[in-house]
């Protein structure tokens, strides 16, 4: 009986290891044994890919700040050409109206430069579109020769002799004001060194082309006159309304620029040259006709730029 009891327990021993020899085979089957264990990822895989993300974010940052500065604002020294464009006489003898230059002139320009596609191309040339909607220029000229007989105010226009001629060679300002339009090339050379203070180094280029209102204010000065007074009790009607006529002329016409600059983040320098054709007529019609008066304006500028 101990001998069947003995052979009983040691077959159940035998069926139990064999059937855990069938499982450990199937679970062993399943696996896959041509993975590379290696590409198991790690705490070091985990730092790494957070590093490059952190590193990707701040390289964008960057370079949108680099490009971000589309507005400017521009403060200006002008030296400015005013000049005629048809034959003006004076009235002073055989005179006609010389070339103005101006001693002092300047500038604001205020705009904004539109970019013309979504990222700069190789984050090293940007094609934008500006427009300048603030253009004011003050300008002045001064007087011809000494200062005197510069005008005659017995003298009349020829095709009304009750008009008189505007007198041009007097001191005057030039209030001036424009707006424009036109395409810019924006160029940041060294976005690929190592210096990241270099990436906001750019240079501009641009040609702009618009429209501008002139104001010509020249100023009384009974000295200048051909027919003053030889005397205190001397009395000339025309000489006293001269003296005191405000003498404005209006002008207007096409204008177009073109120039460059070269800017650090939010500050730069800069040169820009532009030309006008003017029509100049005066505000008193009454004394000096309607008479249309055609100049040329040449303005040179070199200006300190902001960028924001």
């Amino acid at each position: 009986m101990k001998r069947k009891l003995t052979l009983f327990i040691a077959s159940l021993f035998v069926l139990c290891a064999s059937g855990q020899d069938v499982k450990e085979q199937e679970m062993l089957g399943n696996v896959n044994w041509s993975e590379d264990s290696t590409e198991m990822t790690t705490i070091s895989d985990i730092i790494k890919q957070q590093q490059d993300l952190t590193s990707s974010k701040f390289r964008e940052s960057h370079y949108r700040d680099v490009w971000s500065r589309k507005s400017y604002i521009n403060l200006s020294y002008n030296s400015t050409t005013l000049t005629p464009d048809q034959t003006i006489k004076t009235g002073v003898g055989e005179g006609v109206v010389p070339e103005f230059k101006s001693d002092w002139g300047a500038s604001l320009q205020i705009g904004r430069s539109y970019a013309l596609h979504k990222r700069p191309i190789a984050n090293i040339l940007q094609f934008n579109l500006d427009y300048t909607f603030i253009d004011f220029n003050v300008n002045h000229f001064k007087h011809e020769g000494d200062g005197t007989n510069l005008y005659d105010s017995s003298a009349r226009l020829p095709e009304d002799n009750t008009k008189y001629f505007t007198p041009w060679n007097l001191d005057k300002f030039d209030f001036n004001y424009a707006m424009s339009l036109g395409p810019s090339i924006s160029i940041a050379p060294f976005t690929y060194t190592g210096a990241r203070g270099l990436h906001h180094l750019k240079f501009n280029v641009w040609f702009h082309f618009g429209y501008n209102v002139s104001m010509l204010w020249m100023q009384n000065d009974g000295d200048a006159d051909v027919s003053k007074p030889n005397s205190a009790t001397d009395s000339k009607p025309d000489y006293e309304k001269m003296e005191e006529n405000a003498k404005l002329d209006l002008g207007h016409g096409i204008t177009y620029s073109f120039g460059a600059s070269v800017t650090w983040k939010f500050i730069g320098i800069g040169y820009e040259s532009r030309s006008s054709k003017l029509e100049y007529k005066s505000l008193s019609k009454s004394d000096f006709g309607s008479e249309k008066y055609k100049f040329k304006s040449t303005v040179g500028r070199v200006f300190l730029q902001f960028r924001l």
